[in-house]
């Protein structure tokens, strides 16, 4: 299976399985008011389709986007985009620069210096946050990018899946400037 594919069918299980219960409860509240009817069990059958068919237009239109933002920075998308915590490894990019970079970030905000940097990211433009960490060794000379998931952007969120990836995106192009 493609890593494209692989993707899809996690984000389409996991929508799917969200919302279950409720589907499950809207098809008990029809069975119990009309009772074991065909029209019943056919309006059932219906509800349940239009949830399988929303969560497939969803779960395509959310592929797609990860697939975007991979794709500008240059990074294949696998089903490890929905974790809730993402890692990314740059070189020649120096610890004053990271600092520099997401101090004027206008997505960055409690920006604390050192080494490591500590910082809150906003992937959308709500008041969603992603905690992130950048670490620069200086033997190697690489910068260690590290993004989890953090105030009111957990991962059990189910229109956020994926925004610790999204949000990993944006800091690597911040700080490549692109």
């Amino acid at each position: 299976m493609t890593p494209r594919r692989g993707l899809f069918v996690r984000l389409l299980r996991s929508t799917f399985a969200d919302f279950a219960a409720l589907t499950i409860i809207v098809c008990g509240i029809a069975l119990v008011d009309d009772g074991i009817a065909w029209r019943a069990l056919r309006e059932a059958a219906q509800i349940v389709a239009v949830w399988l068919l929303l969560s497939l237009l969803w779960a395509a239109w959310r592929t797609r986007s990860l697939v975007r933002v991979a794709r500008e920075l240059g990074v294949e998308v696998s089903a490890d985009a929905l974790n809730g915590t993402q890692t990314h490894t740059l070189t020649g990019i120096p610890l004053s620069r990271v600092r520099a970079e997401l101090g004027v970030a206008r997505r960055a905000s409690e920006v604390r210096g050192g080494n490591p940097v500590d910082f809150r990211w906003r992937p959308f433009r709500n008041r969603a946050s992603a905690d992130g960490t950048v670490t620069y060794v200086e033997s190697t000379g690489e910068t260690h990018v590290e993004v989890r998931v953090g105030r009111r952007l957990g991962a059990d969120v189910v229109l956020f899946r994926g925004a610790a990836f999204i949000a990993l995106c944006q800091i690597v192009r911040t700080l490549e400037s692109r």
